[in-house]
């Protein structure tokens, strides 16, 4: 740990000791990883994020001290992992003291999920700070493909982020959402860019998103900010077969990974380092194997992406509240948590109500 983050006075006691009873949703499910947006601001724009106009209404992000206040809940609850989120989490000057605060409450497992064009100039603070690892979004392996899905000519400073990670130590992988008639033609090179750099690449299938309209009164109906249409989606067994026929050799199943590491069902290429995972998102339930929650930069509590309502937890906050009333607030919110509804690919609607949260 770097000078410029020490540890604090008093080290944590193990959490086997500090976590009287986990935090248990309504399915049963042990609660142990936390997803945190830090911003709902972004330096690029996406196909399948919301636009940014669909941000503007929301009140002011939270502070660092209320990101920690909150986080400590979920941490007290029993959460060993957090994934910092976004928008885009470097356009925070404040997120190396910030995982500074937050490294001691998990032992270690800060992670961050990025599109790199500001972390070459940064790795090496965030792992000083006590980052572990990142997730580089990277929807396309050329320049013009790049610029086309981003609306920037940035792929050059996102593979200098990629290098800088890497050279300092942070453990990295990158995340690519397949869009139809988008940058399905990106799925081999990027393949072939993780075999040549020895890193893990997971393809993502591409998820309806809704804006946020929960600030614009009860009646306010949702609707799709990320343009979400049935045809643009490419399912997992899809994109797996474009992979296997694009790499002309078949792909060696790797074991199951942990809860925290989410739904991927992983590969390795045969003779190289690279991974490669798939992650369905809407064609195969993954409710069983979900163990997260999400809490967004303006500290609204998401139990499920695709089901249940937010809860605030920033107003309680700032009005207050203690830490046992705060955990009461996510035990309840977790308890009431039910299975998601299934979507039809080929409707342009949702089955849930309105929800915009980072990562």
């Amino acid at each position: 740990m770097s000078a410029l983050f020490p540890l604090p006075e008093k080290h944590l006691l193990p959490r086997m000791l500090r976590v009287k009873e986990c935090l248990r949703d309504g399915l049963g499910r042990d609660i142990t990883y936390l997803r945190l947006s830090v911003t709902a601001r972004c330096n690029l724009v996406s196909a399948y994020s919301p636009a940014p106009d669909s941000l503007k209404s929301l009140s002011s992000p939270m502070t660092r001290q209320e990101v920690l206040r909150l986080a400590q809940v979920f941490t007290s609850l029993g959460a060993r992992k957090v994934r910092l989120t976004g928008g885009e989490p470097l356009l925070r000057r404040d997120l190396e003291p910030l995982i500074a605060g937050l490294s001691p409450e998990v032992e270690g497992r800060v992670h961050l999920s990025t599109n790199g064009l500001l972390l070459a100039r940064r790795a090496r603070g965030l792992r000083d700070a006590g980052l572990a690892g990142i997730n580089l979004r990277l929807d396309a392996a050329d320049r013009e493909s790049f610029r086309r899905l981003s609306g920037r000519d940035g792929l050059s400073r996102a593979l200098a982020g990629l290098d800088a990670a890497r050279a300092v130590g942070l453990e990295t992988k990158l995340n690519a959402v397949v869009l139809r008639g988008a940058n399905e033609d990106q799925i081999l090179p990027l393949a072939r860019l993780a075999q040549r750099e020895g890193v893990q690449i997971r393809f993502i299938e591409y998820m309806p998103h809704t804006g946020s309209t929960l600030h614009q009164g009860a009646t306010a109906q949702p609707h799709l900010a990320n343009g979400w249409r049935g045809g643009r989606f490419m399912a997992a067994a899809e994109i797996f077969q474009t992979l296997l026929q694009g790499l002309g050799q078949t792909l060696e199943p790797e074991p199951s990974l942990g809860p925290e590491e989410g739904p991927a069902r992983l590969f390795r290429i045969p003779g190289s380092a690279a991974l490669v995972g798939i992650i369905a998102t809407l064609s195969t339930p993954v409710c069983d194997r979900c163990h997260r929650v999400r809490l967004s930069s303006r500290g609204l509590l998401k139990a499920c992406i695709f089901a249940n309502e937010p809860v605030d937890l920033l107003g309680p906050l700032r009005h207050h509240a203690t830490h046992e009333e705060l955990v009461r607030l996510v035990r309840q919110a977790l308890t009431q948590k039910v299975e998601c509804p299934a979507l039809p690919l080929g409707q342009s609607g949702l089955p849930w109500g309105p929800w915009q949260v980072g990562g």
